[in-house]
């Protein structure tokens, strides 16, 4: 029963986890913390009022690399736990105080100045388990309880935390600002932020709305907010439950580890998020709506989802945290929906479906919901987010909108301010929906692996034979039962949608009717699956006119596994779709072809495409082909100002695919070029990693130093692996894998997978140990298994480095997006 297990996630010495029962509830938590901004320090006084659940109850702090300076009870401290002993009974009422000194390597941050940046940035960042790097608290999500933080920090820094802001206290040099969450949370959820930030306000509602913004950003922070009060607005509706504080604050960070992360009404974002006009609407005015080319709307979607799921009520422990991510992921979706329409939402459904699928394919298959794991941050994946929003969207479609939101209201009214598991979800939608749905928890939340479906069909005396198989593989339930719909469409113009309910391995419908034109399995998208369509040419190019957008993409899917002239010419024809994302699966078709006539068509619908994205996509799939007239008409794209950013930065990168006789000098003058978070530089770097030039590498490797911008470096060392195992490359990695920025250590892990060279095994062991980050020990023990496989595979080592490409690709969209919490 592999499916109950998975391939390839759990190492053969995990264990299952639960969560720790504690022997006491904490009614209010104060804590007084001053920030050293010099030592990197922070000093602390927390005391907890706590209750005993029983006799002789042991208080259970977590404290990693702790200096204790004061306990107030008899207690014992092991470096990474505190067990303090108050002699109390059941029932009764202590508390207990902590003095304490951190210099803490994680959970909470100190940024320098650097170019822009003149002041000193410190914050925080506790999920999963890093809080208690800077105060001993119970850092485990199954507990709540309100508190009160006073934040002591030089002047002129402000400093911001959860709830409201109650005092601020003038010092000599020095300011305290004091603020109370009044509503019980989990202890990850606390945060801090301090630095030289300007705060703006407005009022959504009876709801306070903050912005902190560092100074060194400017104006261009509003390109990134404005559809906030929206936002906060239609989730309130859509949930039936309204926003439930009575603030939110979006505070903006350098050098944040992930892309956001919800700590309970002050949401900490990356300063990557803010964009200028050009990045948001290249080709129009502001706001531009449905032709945006870099949007925040997705992130602040996202955390402002997770005040709902995530922090009102809370996965009880990391192994059902779908309760938070597959929720925020699948609301952030929601958003989509109501504000640029239907086929908008269901594609960026189906484009999570194949996130998901990527990691499937390439790392490995867990069920959504599973305790066994080691590393709580393991479980922070594509399965959780990206997969369990597509099992959301099932559930939507199978209980129909209506029961759905009348479920979550139940579900989330009912727990909270309590921490829950998955089975108390299931609980409120059957109460809602009036039926079972332990088989749709069974296969989707409790199974790993998805649905595979064959599907063929033949037409003969009057009569469609339609034959549909279930071929997934053994990580994957046996034999789904999948309520599916089957449109056919006949030749005289007549429709027809037929629902069966398939729960066998291999199914055989005899339709009479007519004669088809085409079939299209699930037209609406309602079901997670992948599809192995054996349809015939002519009826895959009638399908592209089909009014459901699911239709038009199977119809892509086909025309690009038969490749000839005639499927070319249907997927140009495709690429002028009246919706942008089938266009978008168009062009990456004829990218997959890369016949010289597909080239040709890829050329000729350039300048005819309006869509930023759809262009991203042409440009890409024109660096798959070896031919100078796409070098020479992505040399024009790449140094042409009015373009997008990031179609310029995807011609630097296909450019240097191609390998075009004029490319280092095309590249080498796009590295001056000024963009959103420098995309066209990086893009060109990448491209002078693909000509592996030693001028090339001389660049890429000065790139890699510390005076560049993060997302620079970290380009520039993923990059590195182009040019093979050098003496200088393998230099470099091994620097950055104990580089102090996580983002560049990442990087230069990703580069370690695809050299696959076996003399960073020592450095990725060290990583896989001693990394306080529990996303790079993961990694790279992921990577080291992948060298010694290759060791051992000799003949098939070339078969494996064109998996570990794919796989590259796939570590850097995921640190690319790294990560929203």
């Amino acid at each position: 029963m592999k499916y109950l297990i998975g391939r390839d996630f759990a190492f053969p010495e995990y264990m299952p986890r639960f969560p720790p029962f504690y022997e006491f509830d904490i009614l209010k938590m104060y804590l007084n913390i001053t920030i050293n901004i010099e030592q990197r320090a922070v000093e602390g006084l927390v005391k907890y009022r706590v209750k005993a659940k029983k006799d002789s109850a042991k208080v259970l702090l977590d404290a990693v690399e702790i200096d204790l300076l004061d306990v107030s009870h008899e207690f014992y401290y092991d470096g990474e736990k505190i067990e303090i002993r108050p002699q109390w009974k059941a029932g009764e009422v202590v508390e207990v105080a902590v003095k304490y000194r951190a210099r803490p390597r994680a959970g909470m941050y100190f940024v320098t100045p650097h170019g822009q940046r003149r002041s000193v940035y410190v914050w925080t960042q506790g999920e999963s388990e890093y809080n208690r790097y800077w105060v001993p608290l119970p850092d485990s999500p199954n507990i709540k309880f309100p508190w009160t933080v006073a934040v002591t920090v030089p002047k002129p820094l402000v400093a911001g935390s959860n709830g409201l802001l109650v005092e601020i206290k003038e010092g000599e040099d020095s300011r305290t600002y004091v603020w109370e969450m009044r509503h019980p949370m989990s202890p990850y959820l606390l945060a801090i932020a301090a630095g030289d930030f300007e705060i703006y306000s407005e009022k959504c509602g009876e709801v306070l709305l903050e912005y902190y913004i560092p100074r060194y950003i400017g104006g261009e922070w509003r390109y990134s907010f404005y559809n906030t009060c929206d936002i906060m607005r239609f989730f309130s509706e859509y949930l039936g439950v309204p926003y439930p504080y009575e603030r939110y604050a979006q505070v903006v960070v350098p050098e944040f580890i992930y892309g956001g992360m919800e700590n309970t009404t002050f949401t900490i974002l990356t300063d990557w998020t803010i964009h200028d006009k050009h990045a948001h609407c290249p080709y129009g005015e502001f706001p531009c709506p449905g032709q945006e080319d870099f949007s925040s709307d997705p992130l602040v979607a996202h955390e402002m989802a997770h005040m709902w799921f995530g922090d009102l009520v809370t996965a009880k422990d990391w192994g059902h945290i779908a309760i938070n991510e597959s929720f925020a992921t699948f609301i952030e979706a929601l958003w989509t929906e109501r504000s640029k329409g239907r086929e908008e939402y269901l594609y960026e459904i189906y484009t999570n479906f194949k996130t998901y699928l990527g990691e499937y394919s390439r790392r490995y298959s867990r069920p959504i919901v599973t305790n066994v794991y080691k590393i709580p941050d393991e479980v922070f994946d594509r399965h959780a987010y990206e997969k369990g929003s597509v099992v959301l969207h099932m559930l939507r479609s199978l209980l129909g909108d209506d029961v759905f939101r009348r479920g979550l209201k139940v579900f989330l009214e009912r727990n909270r301010y309590r921490a829950v598991d998955i089975e108390d979800l299931r609980k409120a939608l059957e109460e809602a929906a009036g039926r079972d749905l332990e088989w749709f928890w069974r296969q989707f939340f409790y199974s790993a692996g998805h649905p595979v479906l064959k599907i063929s069909w033949n037409y003969s005396d009057g009569v469609i034979k339609l034959q549909i198989k279930q071929t997934q593989g053994e990580d994957s339930y046996p034999v789904y039962t999948l309520p599916l719909e089957i449109k056919i469409v006949y030749e005289d113009g007549k429709r027809e949608t037929r629902e069966i309910m398939l729960d066998e391995k291999e199914a055989t419908l005899h339709i009479s009717g007519g004669k088809p034109r085409y079939i299209c399995i699930d037209p609406a998208f309602k079901v997670m699956k992948a599809l192995d369509l054996q349809y015939p040419l002519e009826s895959a190019i009638a399908m592209l006119d089909d009014e459901d957008f699911y239709c038009r993409i199977q119809a892509v899917e086909v025309l690009k596994k038969n490749g000839s002239v005639k499927a070319v010419d249907a997927l140009a024809r495709a690429l002028q779709d009246k919706f942008w994302g089938v266009a978008t699966e168009a062009a990456k078709a004829l990218g997959e072809i890369g016949t010289a006539y597909a080239v040709t068509k890829l050329i000729e619908s350039y300048h005819i495409v309006s869509h930023p994205r759809v262009r991203r996509a042409i440009v890409e799939a024109l660096g798959s082909s070896r031919r100078k007239e796409a070098a020479e008409f992505l040399d024009k794209i790449l140094h042409n100002q009015n373009e997008s950013y990031y179609v310029r930065a995807e011609a630097a990168r296909a450019l240097g695919k191609i390998k075009w006789e004029f490319a280092e000098h095309s590249l080498k003058r796009a590295l001056e070029y000024t963009s959103h978070l420098d995309v066209i530089k990086r893009g060109a770097l990448e491209g002078l990693a693909e000509l592996g030039t030693d001028d090339a590498l001389k660049i890429v490797l000065r790139h890699t130093e510390l005076d560049m911008p993060t997302y620079v470096r970290v380009t520039a060392v993923q990059s590195l692996a182009k040019f093979g195992p050098r003496r200088e490359v393998l230099e470099t990695i091994r620097a950055a894998l104990r580089d102090e920025n996580f983002r560049v250590r990442y990087a230069a892990v990703t580069a370690a997978l695809e050299l696959l060279d076996q003399r960073l095994i020592p450095d990725l062991q060290e990583r896989m140990e001693r990394d306080v980050d529990g996303r790079i020990r993961r990694v790279a023990r992921e990577v080291i298994e992948k060298i010694k496989r290759a060791m051992e595979r000799g003949a098939e080592y070339q078969k494996l480095r064109e998996e570990v490409e794919k796989l590259r690709d796939e570590y850097r969209k995921l640190l690319d997006r790294i990560g929203k919490h």
